[in-house]
């Protein structure tokens, strides 16, 4: 999965900015073995989600309020072999007039 953290990224580290607050299907997002943070179309950051949870204070506190029905995670890096093949490296291109902040690639 890959998420565009543009506006996200402001204040935050690479992780807090990927993990919080997607408009995604929580049960597609659980089948996703890696999360992929993309600024500017490149690839700054490779996360395993260990958690999937509602987007509410209650899972996460720090964070500001967001509307309803969006998602967040908890994990780690992802390992070194996936952090070489994935980090600064170019996302694939999106198609044309998709405005959705995150992407499924794969099998996800």
């Amino acid at each position: 999965m890959l998420v565009e953290i543009y506006k996200s990224i402001r204040d935050r580290p690479i992780y807090d900015a990927a993990r919080y607050a997607w408009r995604a299907n929580l049960r597609r997002a659980k089948k996703v073995d890696y999360v992929l943070a993309v600024y500017n179309g490149e690839i700054v950051g490779a996360f395993t989600p260990t958690e999937w949870l509602s987007a509410i204070p209650a899972n996460f506190p720090d964070f500001p309020d967001t509307p309803p029905g969006r998602i967040g995670f908890r994990g780690d890096e992802a390992p070194a072999e996936v952090q070489t093949r994935y980090l600064r490296k170019r996302a694939p291109a999106k198609k044309r007039g998709d405005q959705r902040e995150f992407h499924y690639y794969g099998g996800g």
